[in-house]
């Protein structure tokens, strides 16, 4: 079961993918600050009994409060063990609770077939609506990261691997 320190470390993860204030039009999710769209923050404001403010304007509590609250905790991610809690979570994030719930239950906590599961819909998205096949390059960044840190052994393999060629090069 995933702790307060492996959601820390999920949000710091997906906060890098997520980056800063975007409006981008053919983003449907329209103006997004950290990755927390205008209309989820509007919900969560009004939730908390505050008036409406700007996205642009999102401060780190409060993101980190929607992140936990509304994905984290929502998408069941504090009840899976790392890294499957962390791809989970950012699917979450990146796609919708739903949509990641969906793989969930299709990979039965498989990483490899949950994120496999992942890129078939970001392809089928882009073929689907030509719009947005301008993002495909960063969904696919962003999986093959995860992928990396599910499998830390292929990781290592290639560390080892970029070593051995360097020695080679500079023996030859």
């Amino acid at each position: 079961m995933a702790t307060d320190t492996d959601f820390r470390t999920a949000l710091a993860r997906v906060l890098h993918y997520e980056g800063g204030y975007v409006n981008d039009p053919d983003d449907p999710g329209g103006a997004t600050n950290k990755g927390v769209t205008q209309k989820t923050y509007d919900q969560w404001r009004d939730a908390q009994g505050l008036p409406r403010r700007s996205v642009r304007d999102i401060t780190d509590v409060e993101v980190e409060d929607i992140y936990y609250g509304d994905y984290w905790l929502k998408s069941g991610a504090d009840k899976l063990d790392m890294p499957l809690a962390l791809i989970h979570f950012d699917t979450a994030v990146n796609m919708g609770v739903q949509r990641a719930n969906q793989f969930l239950a299709a990979s039965n906590g498989d990483t490899t077939a949950y994120l496999d599961a992942r890129t078939a819909k970001y392809q089928q998205l882009a073929v689907a609506n030509p719009t947005l096949s301008k993002f495909l390059g960063g969904w696919l960044h962003r999986v093959d990261s995860l992928r990396k840190l599910a499998t830390p052994a292929s990781a290592a393999v290639a560390v080892l691997a970029t070593i051995g060629l360097l020695l080679w090069r500079a023996w030859k």
